[in-house]
C-alpha cells in the first residue's frame, strides 16, 4: 500500500486499508493475513500521522483442541512520516514505526504489517470453551467425553479446586 505525500491534503483524512500479507507458518509454507479497515491521517507541516485499529484475520490452529480455524483479532497502528533526512532521534514514543520520507510515495506495507503480527495473540484458541485434547487418551473433548480419570498431576495444586 503506497501513500502519496505529495498529493496527500492538508489536515485530517481517512485512509482505506484491505490489504493481505504473506506470512511463513513456521512449516516452510506460506499463509495470507488479511488486514482492513480505516486507519486516519493527520498531515502536518513536518509530519504525517496515520494511526487507527485494524481488522486482522489469518488461518491458525487450536492450541487446545489443535483443530484449524480463521483467527480474528484488532491490530493497532501507529505510522509517524517524518518530512526530513534522517537525524538523531527525538522523544517519539518507542511503539511508534518512524519513517523519514520528503516527497514522493511512502510504502506502508511492511508497518501494516509488522502491526498486524505484533498484536497476533499468543494462545489462539477457537473458542473460549473450547475443551481439548484428553492428555491420557487423545481424545477430542469438544467431540466425545472420554471416561480417563481427571487426576491432579500435583497434589500440590489440590487445594486450589473448588
Amino acid at each position: 500500500m503506497k501513500l502519496n505525500l505529495d498529493t496527500l491534503p492538508f489536515g485530517r483524512s481517512a485512509l482505506e486499508v484491505e490489504e493481505t500479507f504473506p506470512v511463513e507458518d513456521g512449516e516452510g509454507g506460506w499463509s495470507g493475513l488479511s488486514a482492513g479497515g480505516e486507519l486516519t491521517v493527520d498531515n502536518t507541516d513536518s509530519r504525517v500521522l496515520v494511526a487507527g485499529v485494524l481488522a486482522v484475520s489469518c488461518p491458525a490452529v487450536c492450541d487446545r483442541c489443535l483443530e484449524a480455524f480463521e483467527l480474528a483479532y484488532e491490530a493497532g497502528v501507529d505510522i509517524q512520516i517524518i518530512r526530513a533526512k534522517p537525524g538523531t532521534p527525538g522523544d517519539e514514543p518507542p511503539d511508534t514505526w518512524i519513517l523519514y520520507q520528503v516527497r514522493g510515495e511512502v510504502d506502508l506495507d511492511e508497518p501494516l504489517r509488522e502491526a498486524a503480527l505484533l498484536d497476533l495473540p499468543i494462545k489462539r484458541v477457537c473458542r473460549e470453551d473450547c475443551l481439548g485434547i484428553c492428555p491420557s487418551c487423545g481424545a477430542d473433548r469438544n467431540q466425545k467425553d472420554c471416561d480417563c480419570p481427571r487426576e491432579s498431576a500435583d497434589p500440590r495444586w489440590d487445594g486450589l479446586e473448588p
